[in-house]
């Protein structure tokens, strides 16, 4: 993000257009100085953000039973489906369509609440459905109805205060403010870990406090962050329907990709909790903790990546998207190389009840990277607003094709073949980024031409 925070002007209300942050004009010093520095901020923040969440998510691991960690795994992978199809990337919207006009605290504000009514709108009219939809799955395994309602409830809390911590945090990530999107999420994650380590201590811990302080802990980091971006936008009147539309035909291309990406992300914890065992659908979620290790990469791509490449002239995004990419890929290979070689690093992470799962963890992680390539250039082309039908089509038939043919060899009813089932989908979702990379870099964003079309119409 080409960013110096300490540069830009003093905020107050007859201030509405900020001044120009800095960019990337001066020597190689300058500019590697104020790389270094937002990287910095970056990985002081999410590293503290990142290690708080690691060590919550192991003392779930080893100090809970094998079934109240399946139901935990169960409600963080049905919230994570549900988020992304309340959300259909409207929070997504704000940075590439803002764009270079940053500075004005009105269009920002203008475009945040418009995002954050569909957003509103979605969660009202699809939460009764994911509560009744969670509770069905959780019907299987015959488990309590306390139990049941305290996830059910913990999962909708998390819902929908998740959007509104999003819509919040865009301004922060446009001016570069990372000190105040990460210092409200750490203060709740650390009260979090200490209630874990009370309750641990005490033997109470199990699935509804630890789903239950999950859900406190994102609704306090959600209103302090709400706070924290009220400097860096003003907040309309009023809706104004046409940046709605504007924002619903921008994000339209993708929509049918980022829902059925939302089922896929999943899709082999839920075949399991449905065809497996409990055990089964524990051991799922424990790899899944060891994917969320490298959580922190995927991450810096939203917070530092798209707002960088959104501000970048035509002419230097050919040269950063080769650098980018070349970066992730070198930094993947030792990370997979350890996962075939030395799993018993990651499997002593997990803890004794799940060293049966280290033949799996060479091709989860060999999985993870694919598409985390995948997602870095799903980042970088939403920041250009290459957003292509052709792209989602591409993306969904590869996928359905590729699974089809593995459900009727194999199925999905083990672990190993969960795992398996998702590494040979995340090349499909490569191949169909890298598709739209190309095509953007020779037509251009389609809102754009669009756009043009529309003014050429105008004068005719």
């Amino acid at each position: 993000m080409p960013l110096d925070p300490s540069q830009t002007v003093e905020l107050n209300e007859e201030n509405i257009s900020l001044a120009e942050p800095p960019r990337y004009a001066g020597t190689r010093w300058t500019r590697g100085k104020r790389v270094l520095q937002i990287v910095t901020n970056f990985f002081l923040g999410q590293g503290a953000l990142q290690g708080l969440g690691i060590l919550g998510g192991l003392i779930m691991v080893r100090r809970l039973s094998v079934e109240a960690y399946a139901q935990v795994g169960l409600a963080t992978g049905f919230q994570a489906l549900v988020a992304t199809l309340m959300d259909l990337g409207f929070a997504s919207t704000i940075i590439p369509l803002v764009g270079a006009q940053h500075g004005d605290r009105r269009l920002v504000g203008r475009y945040v609440r418009a995002a954050k009514r569909l957003r509103d709108r979605s969660f009202f009219i699809l939460g009764p459905l994911a509560g009744l939809c969670f509770i069905a799955m959780m019907h299987k395994h015959h488990w309590g109805w306390p139990i049941q309602t305290i996830l059910v409830a913990s999962v909708l809390a998390y819902l929908y205060s998740g959007g509104k911590l999003s819509y919040h945090a865009a301004p922060l990530f446009l001016y570069g403010k990372l000190r105040e999107f990460y210092v409200p999420q750490v203060i709740p994650a650390l009260l979090r870990v200490g209630a874990f380590l009370a309750l641990a201590t005490a033997g109470w811990l199990n699935a509804g406090a630890a789903t239950a302080l999950t859900a406190l802990a994102l609704v306090a980091s959600a209103e302090l962050i709400a706070k924290k971006s009220e400097p860096y936008l003003v907040w309309p009147a009023k809706d104004d329907r046409a940046t709605e539309r504007e924002i619903v035909r921008y994000v339209m291309p993708a929509a049918p990709a980022m829902i059925f990406s939302a089922f896929q992300s999943q899709i082999s914890l839920f075949l399991v909790s449905i065809f497996g065992s409990t055990v089964d659908l524990a051991q799922i979620a424990a790899l899944g903790r060891i994917g969320g290790l490298f959580a922190i990469f995927t991450i810096f791509n939203v917070t530092v990546v798209e707002p960088y490449i959104a501000r970048l002239e035509r002419g230097r995004v050919l040269r950063n998207f080769i650098g980018l990419f070349s970066i992730a890929t070198l930094g993947s290979i030792p990370v997979v190389a350890l996962a075939f070689l030395r799993p018993q690093f990651y499997l002593w992470i997990l803890g004794a009840k799940y060293r049966d799962l280290g033949p799996d963890l060479g091709w989860l992680i060999f999985g993870a990277c694919i598409n985390y390539l995948a997602g870095l250039l799903w980042i970088m082309n939403r920041a250009r607003k290459w957003l292509f039908w052709s792209g989602t089509a591409l993306e969904i038939g590869l996928v359905v094709a590729v699974q089809g043919v593995y459900l009727a060899f194999f199925g999905v009813r083990t672990v190993r073949q969960a795992v398996l089932f998702t590494f040979s989908c995340s090349f499909c979702y490569l191949v169909a980024h890298a598709y739209v990379t190309v095509l953007g870099f020779v037509k251009g964003a389609p809102i754009e031409a669009a756009g043009r079309a529309q003014e050429v119409g105008s004068s005719l």
